[in-house]
């Protein structure tokens, strides 16, 4: 499907409407760009690349697909960021909130990110699909690498 990203970016926004997210379909269309064909979306949302709710200017969509996960964030003058996350170079997330929004951080073996600036009951959903994610991929990939 061409907007698969932007199409699940849309429902979460929808669902979780006080998530502080612009231009969700350029930056949906730096992760669809990306998406080989045997993939496909588990869960995505979107929120701002950084720890800090008082600057809401660091969209970036978070996509999980059956082999890994995405991020994408469409800058100006066609520039881009996209990372490509395999399972193994997970290692740990956590939640945070404060008086108006709530946060995921995410370690990977290189990097530690976070994104803010959604909407505290989106936490529990976001949990739920990145806890699934974490474990059936890092179980795939362990059954892989010791045959």
């Amino acid at each position: 499907m061409k907007d698969e990203v932007y199409q699940s970016c849309k429902k979460f926004m929808k669902k979780y409407p006080k998530t502080i997210a612009w231009r969700l379909k350029k930056h949906s269309e730096v992760v669809q760009e990306h998406i080989n064909d045997d993939e496909v979306v588990l869960y995505s949302f979107a929120g701002q690349k950084n720890s800090n709710f008082l600057q809401p200017f660091f969209t970036t969509v978070v996509v999980f697909t059956n082999k890994r996960m995405l991020l994408g964030k469409k800058r100006y003058l066609g520039r881009y960021y996209y990372t490509s996350i395999t399972p193994d170079m997970l290692n740990d997330f956590e939640l945070r909130t404060n008086i108006l929004y709530g946060a995921v951080e995410i370690d990977t073996v290189k990097e530690h990110f976070t994104i803010g600036c959604l909407d505290k009951k989106s936490l529990p959903s976001i949990e739920d699909a990145l806890s699934k994610y974490m474990v059936n991929e890092k179980l795939k990939y362990m059954k892989k690498n010791s045959n």
